[in-house]
């Protein structure tokens, strides 16, 4: 199970560091001010973004002994945000500049490869003109 846990933080690492990304094909389908909570971090999920903006990732709760990494991609595979968190239980709001209409993924990981938590964490995706 560790080794496949090092598989995976291996990719995100190579991913972080050529900048770009395949979007995930099975991102979870999200609306925009939609509070998602969830147990296992890890997964992407796909907002539509009808006008351009701002949008913001707010991390509204999550497990106390959780560090996460938040990131959001466009269409065309950019990384508009990378971001994470320094202590446990930090809650956060990344921003990323979403300046067309159209799909955009955030994936939301847990730093130390945790697959799941007994808590939930919790964030919401809004558009600030």
């Amino acid at each position: 199970m560790r080794y496949a846990w090092m598989i995976v933080g291996l990719s995100l690492l190579m991913l972080a560091l050529c900048g770009s990304a395949s979007v995930p094909s099975d991102a979870k389908p999200i609306e925009l001010d939609q509070t998602i909570t969830d147990n296992a971090p890890g997964f992407y999920y796909r907002v539509d973004v009808p006008t351009p903006g701002t949008l913001e990732v707010i991390l509204e709760d999550l497990p106390a002994e959780m560090e996460t990494r938040i990131v959001v991609i466009n269409e065309a595979n950019s990384w508009l945000a990378d971001e994470q968190t320094t202590t446990p239980g930090q809650k956060v709001t990344v921003r990323a500049n979403a300046d067309a209409p159209g799909t955009y993924y955030i994936g939301v990981m847990d730093l130390h490869g945790n697959s799941n938590y007994e808590t939930p964490y919790s964030f919401r995706v809004t558009l600030v003109s």
